[in-house]
């Protein structure tokens, strides 16, 4: 399965954050979206996922799928939390199915059942990232799209969420988007620069 961004351009208020990208994305892959704020890695990321349209170009899909539509388990730049709510609550409510005794499992990994407990707003910045990721993989999913999922993580958490994230990836297509390279020998690197003002 190979999934093919083609000449995308994407213009916002008459800024143009991308010209002709072309990224091929095939299975069991990592790519890494790398620039600063505002070269337009959020957006490659959200058109890829078909959550926005490029002004130009094209994606296509190349090889045999299932269902019609293709599902990613996405954690966004700003988040999707629900604030007032707790760390259990916002993992279980992704899936009907879900038991409050997975998601604590889960969460496990990474934070205590004192703050799974608090409502989000009261976590620290990494803590919020740590429940945005155990949410994302809550669900089935065809590919895995994370955009500054490390933010306010240091050094050894950074790794040790990485381990977490390949453990569970499988064959499935990774796409970060990142201000910076550290950290991401392990894949492929698409530099995006802003455009001059």
């Amino acid at each position: 399965m190979t999934i093919i961004l083609e000449n995308i351009s994407k213009t916002y208020e008459g800024r143009q954050v991308l010209d002709k990208l072309n990224v091929e994305i095939e299975d069991g892959r990592c790519y890494a979206f790398v620039g600063p704020e505002g070269s337009g890695k959020t957006s490659a990321l959200r058109i890829f996922m078909g959550l926005e349209k490029p002004d130009e170009g094209k994606v296509s899909r190349m090889g045999d799928y299932k269902y019609p539509t293709l599902q990613s388990a996405y954690v966004s730049q700003n988040g999707q939390l629900n604030l007032k709510k707790n760390a259990i609550w916002n993992v279980k409510k992704v899936h009907r199915w879900a038991s409050k005794g997975r998601a604590i499992e889960e969460l496990s990994r990474f934070i205590t059942i004192d703050k799974m407990e608090l409502p989000v707003s009261e976590l620290s910045d990494a803590d919020r990232r740590l429940v945005e990721l155990v949410r994302a993989f809550f669900v089935p999913a065809d590919f895995i799209v994370l955009d500054e999922p490390f933010r306010g993580m240091d050094d050894t958490l950074r790794q040790k969420v990485l381990d977490y994230i390949m453990s569970i990836k499988g064959n499935r297509p990774l796409l970060i988007a990142q201000r910076d390279e550290d950290g991401l020998e392990f894949a492929r690197k698409i530099r995006l620069q802003a455009e001059l003002i």
